[in-house]
């Protein structure tokens, strides 16, 4: 019958692929009319379904049971498919998306204003000088402090319980208050000192009314920043956060209000400008009346850690007006000195495939030429290549580990990380000048690691922005000074070596800066009972195999290394690698007791303390329970215990780095022409005129030695160098002697 039936079908002109689908829908026809609603949705849940498609299906389940949506006459007679379903969701989440907009506007509190005439923002203007704090917000046009604008501004008023939106550039047709008047109104109350303004993500604020001519004085709390003191794993769900730090997702868990996001209310798409005014004044007063709860629950919580609190708003807070400045300085490029690097790693990259390819090839079991980008090619051939299964190609956790041990792999991470870079050079860069400075600006987030570090990059839906932090040490040379400027770089010398002497008190670590002399060399020393001077340099000026090894483990040891890395590190085998561990911290007991003592602290609280206990990092993970060596919690919990030593280390270099960026930051400002230029690792960068003197040279020494000092006996070192061009740069003094020279 089956064969008939395609011999006719065939006999009209049917390819056997028409057949085929021909057959197929009249199978599906077949299987619509028997199979009943509710056994197609078993069908569908039982897909590999990922979990937000799984969450979307059975809204759309529940919306159809109650009546609230149904499948179209065109779709009835065919058999229900998710395809369908998840169109229905589609239609679903526009209805309901409605549904929210107009209950926003029903719902509007009382206490929600809009400020539309001169006479109401008068009389809000004397409101705000009666507050003793106040929340702020600011609605742009986009995300660029340099070239958008803003279209509004919200204030919860806390005293006088009112939430107010002043729109000032929205498309709708409602009279509304020029930006230069709302402005000039408030100007008294936006800089007044004395008046706190509590934000959420103030450097962008700070930034936009900095934009139109203004200050924002006083900002005494930035619930984006303090949420990070109080939960720096709001990032990692596995941990408990909600996966950001942003307002919509922290009110719901800490406030118990639910809040959509802007994409989600208004479309991705969206200006805020184009949100008519009565949605603009629930959304825009609802962000500030969010904020305010937001810092009166993290102030009460704060509070209950007295030194978290002094230093939140005595580091922390003064800080955000610092990388405002620093974001706003920017940077000048050399673009043909990019564009030459860039053909450089260009040129480099096609030397380095033409060598894979050659090698590669022979391995190759695919007819058509070895595609270096083709995990599906790539894998099997590396895997020929070195003699073992690669289980995948990522780079960090599997090729990256075999690099020392094979070529192959060596060159190939190096392919893959210059071919990236060099479209960044030739092709990228140019086009992420500001428009409006001229320069270039990075993104510095003061909470850029979960122990306070400092990181550089991108602000979302930003693509002007980059990481200046993380350029090679090759591409540094096109960030170059202005006109009449130099660079100033001035380092923190061995800053978390110097710590660990601090808070561990070991005698070798701290004779060693109390002499003068490489800490890593006075520990080969004390460890082989061998002269300094024997374990320090070899005669070519490189380092001696003692000093690498414990620089090594130092290393391994401070950033929570397992004895695996460490063994590879080593070049020895897991178990030699960690009685040579162990060996190195008992020949210093003040620093093993330390290091254990962490751990112990760490599993009987589930966090450590950075110095002065002004912030702590939690580890849960440490005060998991085992059960034995097969207890699929061991790594976790064996990984906190690593963390512990690294986190207090980190965490109170961050504070010291701070701190010093605070003071130097003062200075700056009572120097005309001075200015912060960056802050990269350990070291902060000074954009000076290029007739600064000797004493000025001296007053940044002082800045890095004195602002944090490491106790009463660690000193801090640091080493200074002046540059026209980032990285090519001379020490302070040679500087001087030269300029001296041709005066």
């Amino acid at each position: 019958m089956t064969l008939n039936i395609q011999l006719n079908l065939r006999s009209n002109g049917d390819s056997q692929t028409e057949t085929t689908e021909r057959v197929k829908a009249a199978g599906n026809r077949k299987k619509a009319a028997t199979e009943t609603i509710e056994e197609a949705w078993e069908r569908i849940l039982a897909m590999k379904n990922n979990d937000a498609d799984q969450a979307r299906l059975r809204e759309v389940k529940a919306a159809i049971q109650a009546g609230t949506i149904g499948r179209s006459p065109a779709d009835a007679a065919k058999r229900f498919s998710k395809a369908e379903a998840l169109r229905m969701h589609k239609e679903l989440a526009e209805r309901q998306r409605e549904e929210t907009l107009r209950k926003m506007v029903e719902d509007t509190p009382d206490n929600y204003e809009l400020i539309l005439t001169r006479e109401q923002l008068i009389d809000l203007s004397a409101h705000l000088m009666a507050e003793d704090i106040v929340a702020v917000d600011t609605e742009t046009t986009g995300v660029d402090v340099y070239t958008d604008v803003i279209v509004g501004m919200s204030f919860s008023l806390p005293n006088a319980d009112r939430h107010v939106y002043i729109p000032v550039d929205h498309t709708d047709e409602t009279p509304q208050l020029s930006l230069e008047y709302v402005l000039h109104t408030l100007q008294p109350f936006l800089q007044h000192e004395s008046i706190g303004k509590v934000l959420h993500n103030a450097i962008f604020d700070i930034a936009m009314f900095r934009r139109h001519g203004f200050d924002l004085k006083g900002v005494v709390w930035d619930t984006m920043t303090a949420m990070h003191l109080l939960n720096e794993n709001e990032n990692d769900r596995a941990l408990g956060g909600v996966g950001s730090f942003k307002l919509k997702d922290l009110a719901p868990k800490y406030l118990g209000v639910a809040s959509d996001t802007f994409d989600t209310l208004f479309g991705k798409n969206a200006q805020f400008r184009e949100v008519p005014l009565d949605l603009a004044l629930v959304y825009a007063a609802k962000d500030t009346h969010l904020t305010w709860k937001l810092y009166e629950f993290q102030r009460e919580h704060m509070a209950k850690m007295p030194t978290v609190l002094e230093y939140y708003q005595t580091v922390e807070v003064p800080l955000l007006y610092v990388i405002v400045d620093l974001e706003a300085n920017g940077y000048i490029l050399d673009l043909d000195f990019a564009k030459d690097y860039g053909e450089q790693l260009r040129k480099r990259a096609e030397e380095l495939s033409a060598e894979l390819i050659a090698t590669l090839t022979p391995f190759h079991d695919g007819e058509e030429p070895l595609n270096l980008n083709s995990v599906q090619q790539m894998k099997p051939a590396i895997s020929k290549a070195i003699g073992k299964e690669l289980p995948n190609m990522d780079a960090k956790k599997t090729l990256k580990p075999l690099k020392g041990d094979h070529d192959v792999i060596a060159k190939l991470l190096e392919y893959k990380k210059i071919t990236k870079l060099s479209g960044t050079y030739i092709d990228t860069l140019p086009l992420k000048q500001n428009p409006t400075t001229k320069r270039w600006h990075s993104r510095f987030n003061p909470m850029g690691t979960v122990t306070g570090r400092f990181s550089s990059g991108k602000e979302e839906s930003n693509d002007s922005q980059f990481n200046v932090q993380n350029q090679p040490p090759e591409a540094r040379p096109m960030f170059v000074a202005p006109p009449g400027k130099v660079l100033v770089g001035a380092d923190f010398k061995a800053q978390e070596i110097r710590c660990v002497a601090y808070l561990s008190g070991e005698p070798v670590l701290i004779n060693a800066f109390l002499e003068e002399r490489d800490p890593y060399a006075m520990m080969a020393s004390n460890f082989y009972k061998r002269p300094y001077e024997d374990v320090y340099k070899n005669a070519d000026g490189s380092d001696t195999k003692e000093r690498k090894q414990m620089k090594v483990v130092w290393l391994a040891t401070l950033y929570g290394m397992s004895k695996y890395s460490l063994a590879e590190m080593l070049g020895v085998d897991v178990k030699a690698a960690v009685q040579f561990q162990s060996d190195l911290f008992e020949s210093m007991p003040k620093l093993n007791a330390w290091i254990e003592g962490n751990k112990k602290f760490v599993e009987q609280h589930g966090f450590v303390w950075t110095d002065k206990q002004a912030r702590k990092r939690r580890l849960p993970d440490a005060k998991l329970r085992l059960k034995g060596w097969g207890d699929p919690n061991f790594g976790k919990k064996n990984r906190a215990l690593r963390q512990a030593t690294n986190a207090r280390v980190q965490g109170s270099s961050s504070i010291q780095s701070k701190v010093t960026m605070l003071r130097a930051h003062e200075y700056c400002a009572n120097k005309p022409g001075w200015s912060l230029w960056s802050t990269v690792h350990d070291e902060l960068i000074f954009e000076v005129p290029e007739d600064f003197t000797r004493a000025e040279a001296e007053d940044i020494r002082d800045i890095m030695l004195n602002s944090y000092a490491w106790g009463d006996v660690v000193t801090n070192g640091t080493d200074i160098e002046v540059m026209k061009r980032w990285g090519n740069g001379v020490p302070i003094d040679e500087w001087f002697k030269s300029k001296e020279a041709t005066e």
